[in-house]
């Protein structure tokens, strides 16, 4: 017993070592992060970085922090970053139900019931992702210009994969602005059902927490959705970036109840009145083109920088890298 309880106390005596000598390496790790980011063109600001959890995990509180780039500020009360101390390249993020950003000048106050993220690392030197999850619900924003949005959640997610990574993304119960769908005069209800995406990406290298920054080079849309009401769209097709880094490829449009959807773009006034009537024609005259009948389809093209719907042109392709 006397032996076995020494072997306790070595034991005991030997993790606490490990946690402080790794709570103080993570803490050194977070300030280096951050030091970074600002050599990035990021500016981080906080009030103070704390790290405990002691015995089992790690926890770190950024008080206050505030982030800002190039045109765009973020701030809260605090953010949270826990990592179990067996396992320390698992890492689970918290953010407060209420946040602020700041776009272009303009002030937007965010709020959610939940707000949180996970980043799988695996243990190799250069930390290379294993797996991003984040979600969001129950969240709401209004913008100081007068305009809100909200969603019941959402849902976002990278999982790295041989040559790159396959991305997904899922927003449920989205409520407009009050303005828009006014504006619509009742072509559409007044939420939007669904928006999701499934797509590979390829990449010049793996994404790694330490590694160099990878560049697209393949987006595949395997399928993307929006439903709201009685239009449905789908949306499917391969993107690569040109030599100037627009994007070039075809994406394939699929549309069922186009007739609400282009009632409600006329009633929203996105549509100007003296194009309707031709707009109109051409795209009954697409439609009845169809295999499907009622369903329109309409090949996305992105080509020589420029980008063209069906035979209606758009302007420039955007941007992959």
């Amino acid at each position: 017993m006397r032996i076995l309880t020494w072997v306790v106390v070595l034991l005991t005596a030997l993790y606490s070592g490990y946690w402080f000598v790794a709570a103080k390496a993570a803490r050194e790790g977070a300030e280096t992060a951050l030091a970074e980011a600002g050599a990035r063109g990021i500016e981080v600001q906080h009030q103070g970085l704390d790290l405990t959890g002691f015995p089992s995990r790690f926890d770190l509180t950024l008080t206050e922090p505030k982030v800002s780039g190039d045109g765009w500020r973020w701030q809260a009360p605090f953010a949270q970053v826990f990592a179990l101390s067996y396992s320390p390249w698992k890492l689970i993020s918290a953010l407060p139900n209420t946040q602020r950003l700041e776009v272009a000048g303009q002030g937007i106050e965010i709020a959610s019931t939940r707000m949180q993220a996970s980043l799988f690392l695996r243990p190799e030197t250069a930390l290379p992702l294993d797996r991003f999850d984040a979600v969001v619900e129950g969240a709401s924003l209004r913008g100081e210009a007068g305009w809100a949005l909200g969603f019941a959640s959402a849902n976002a997610s990278l999982i790295a994969q041989e040559g790159g990574a396959q991305a997904a993304f899922r927003m449920l119960e989205i409520v407009p602005d009050q303005r828009l769908t006014a504006a619509l005069n009742g072509a559409l209800p007044a939420t939007v059902a669904r928006v999701d995406l499934l797509a590979d990406l390829g990449l010049s290298q793996p994404l790694g927490l330490r590694a160099a920054p990878a560049e697209l080079t393949l987006i595949t849309l395997r399928e993307a959705h929006l439903v709201w009401g009685p239009l449905k769209l789908t949306v499917a097709g391969e993107l690569v970036p040109d030599p100037q880094g627009r994007a070039e490829g075809t994406l394939d449009l699929r549309v069922e109840g186009w007739q609400q959807g282009l009632a409600a773009a006329e009633a929203a006034g996105v549509v100007p009145e003296r194009f309707r009537v031709v707009l109109r024609s051409m795209l009954e005259n697409l439609a009845a083109q169809s295999d499907e009948p009622g369903v329109l389809k309409l090949p996305l093209v992105m080509a020589q920088g420029q980008m063209r719907l069906g035979p209606l042109p758009l302007g420039p392709a955007p941007r992959l890298r």
